[in-house]
């Protein structure tokens, strides 16, 4: 599993957009967008740490999901 399909799979469980977790993150939407969807390949360490936290996340969870996909 990538990065954009955890971070998704988690966003859509929760019932969340993309833009409401981008305002949650206090990040932009264009880039939100561009981590969940995969259109930015490598986004920044801290791009990823604000979604993460607005998701309710952590890097072990992250981890753990890209590793061993719950599905």
């Amino acid at each position: 599993m990538t990065l954009s399909e955890a971070l998704t799979a988690e966003r859509e469980r929760q019932g969340k957009s993309i833009h409401e977790l981008a305002k949650a993150a206090g990040v932009s939407p264009s880039r939100a967008h561009g981590t969940f969807t995969g259109s930015t390949p490598n986004p920044t360490f801290g791009t990823v740490v604000k979604l993460l936290d607005a998701l309710g996340k952590s890097l072990a969870w992250l981890e753990r999901e890209m590793k061993n996909p719950s599905e």
